[in-house]
C-alpha cells in the first residue's frame, strides 16, 4: 500500500478507536442488560430488539424477523462491497442464564460494528450485524445460512469469552439425535417375561456406544443423557428416550460414517430386545469450524499493537459452533477473549457470574478494538479481502437434512 494509503488507514484507525471509546459505556450497559435478562433460544425478544434499536440509533437500518426466525435480525450501514458482518449471539442456558457469555458476544459485535459504521461512508463497502438466535439449541446461523440470509457476505467476525485469549479455534462437527425405544409394559416381578424392557434397550445402547466410539476413533464423541426410562421399579418400562450429541472432526465424516454407524447400532439393539426404535435429529448439522488464517494474522497483529497478550492457538476443539457451516465458504474469524482463569469452564454458574464481571466488560472493550481494526483492514484494502477469500477450502457438500426451526422440549 502506498504512503498516502497508509496515512489514510492510520487516520481511519484513529477515528474508529476514538468512536469505540465514545460508545464504550453503551457497550458495557448492553452487556449488563442482556445478562440481567437471559432468554432461551428462539425467545430472545428483548435481546434482538435492544440490539436492533441500538444499531438504528447509530445509523444502521435493521430488520427483525429474518429467515423465518422471529428473533433473528440483520442491520446494515453503507453500500456495496466488501460486505463485512459481525455476528451476534444472545441466547442463554436454562437454569444458568448467560453461562455461555453470549451477552458479551453481542456487546462486542455491536460496538465493533457501530464504530466502523462511523467511517464506512469514507471506506466504502457495507457493515452488517447479523443477530442469530438459538446457538445453544438448533443453530440459528445454520438456518440463516441455509435460507440465504448470509449470502453476499465477504467476511464475518465474532469473539467469544473464555478462560484464555486465543486467536485461532477449532471445533468439531456436531449433530444431536434423539433415540426412542418403545417396548411393552408388564409387572416387573409377577410377569417380567411378558414385557419388553425399553430401558434395558437404552442401557445396552449406552454400553454399545462406548465400544463404537473407540472403534470410530479418538475425535468422535457421543455424550448422551437419558430423558425417560420408566416410572416405577415394579413396572417394565415400555418407553425410554435419550439424546446424544454426535461429534466428529468433519461434517462429512459425521454424516457419512458416524451417524450411519450409530443408527445401525440402535437398529441392532432393537432387533435383539424386541423393542421398536426411532432415531431423529433434534438440531441442525453443525459443520466443523475453519478459522480464516488471513484474518487471524491480521487480528493477531492488531491485538499485539494494542497490548493484548494473545496466544496464536488453536487449542483443543472449542466444542461445536453453528458458524461452522458459514466458515466453509466465507472467511470467518472467531477469537476467544479471557474473562477469568484458565480453568474457567463454560456452561457453569461460575462462568455465568464471570460474564457479568468488571473483568469481563474490560476484556470485551479490549477485544472489540482488535476485532474492529481487523474488519477495517478489509474495508480499506481490497487486497485484504481477496487474500482471505483465496484460502477458503471447505470440507465439501454433505447430505442435507430438513431444517429444524423450533427447539423441541428435552
Amino acid at each position: 500500500m502506498e504512503a498516502s494509503g497508509l496515512d489514510r488507514v492510520r487516520r481511519l484507525r484513529e477515528r474508529v478507536l476514538a468512536e469505540l471509546e465514545r460508545i464504550e459505556p453503551r457497550m458495557r450497559d448492553l452487556a449488563a442488560d442482556l445478562h440481567r435478562r437471559p432468554e432461551l433460544g428462539l425467545r430472545e425478544e428483548h435481546a434482538a430488539g435492544r440490539l436492533a434499536a441500538e444499531l438504528e440509533e447509530d445509523g444502521f437500518e435493521a430488520t427483525v424477523g429474518i429467515g423465518g426466525l422471529r428473533t433473528a435480525f440483520k442491520a446494515r450501514r453503507g453500500h456495496g462491497r466488501p460486505a463485512v458482518a459481525f455476528l451476534a449471539e444472545y441466547d442463554a442456558l436454562p437454569g444458568l442464564g448467560h453461562a455461555g457469555g453470549h451477552n458479551l458476544v453481542s456487546a462486542v459485535a455491536y460496538a465493533a460494528a457501530s464504530a466502523l459504521g462511523s467511517v464506512v461512508s469514507e471506506t466504502g463497502g457495507t457493515i452488517l450485524v447479523v443477530g442469530a438466535p438459538a446457538e445453544e439449541t438448533i443453530g440459528g446461523k445454520v438456518v440463516l445460512d441455509a435460507r440465504g440470509e448470509l449470502d453476499g457476505i465477504d467476511a464475518a467476525l465474532l469473539a467469544h469469552p473464555a478462560g484464555e485469549d486465543l486467536v485461532r479455534v477449532d471445533s468439531l462437527a456436531s449433530w444431536s439425535m434423539e433415540v426412542l425405544f418403545e417396548g411393552r409394559a408388564s409387572h416387573a416381578v409377577v410377569a417380567p417375561e411378558r414385557g419388553i424392557d425399553a430401558l434395558d434397550a437404552m442401557i445396552r445402547l449406552f454400553v454399545a456406544r462406548d465400544a463404537l466410539r473407540e472403534e470410530l476413533g479418538p475425535e468422535v464423541r457421543m455424550p448422551g443423557v437419558i430423558l425417560e426410562g420408566g416410572v416405577r421399579p415394579n413396572v417394565v418400562p415400555d418407553r425410554a428416550r435419550a439424546r446424544f450429541s454426535l461429534r466428529a472432526a468433519t461434517a462429512r465424516e459425521l454424516v457419512d460414517r458416524v451417524v450411519p454407524a450409530f443408527e445401525a447400532m440402535v437398529a441392532k439393539i432393537a432387533r435383539e430386545t424386541g423393542a421398536r426404535a426411532r432415531v431423529k435429529p433434534v438440531d441442525n448439522l453443525y459443520h466443523e469450524f475453519t478459522c480464516s488464517e488471513a484474518l487471524a494474522r491480521r487480528y493477531e497483529r492488531h491485538a499485539s499493537e494494542l497490548g493484548l497478550a494473545v496466544r496464536p492457538g488453536p487449542g483443543r476443539p472449542f466444542g461445536s459452533l453453528d458458524v461452522g457451516r458459514l466458515s466453509q465458504r466465507v472467511p470467518v474469524l472467531h477469537p476467544l477473549f479471557r474473562i477469568g482463569p484458565p480453568d474457567l469452564a463454560s456452561h457453569t454458574e461460575t462462568f455465568a457470574s464471570a460474564a457479568a464481571s468488571g473483568t469481563a466488560l474490560d476484556a470485551a472493550a479490549r477485544v472489540c478494538r482488535a476485532l474492529a481494526l481487523t474488519a477495517l483492514d478489509l474495508l480499506a484494502d481490497p487486497a485484504a479481502v481477496a487474500e482471505a477469500q483465496a484460502e477458503r477450502k471447505g470440507s465439501g457438500a454433505v447430505r442435507e437434512a430438513p431444517l429444524i426451526v423450533e427447539a423441541g422440549a428435552p
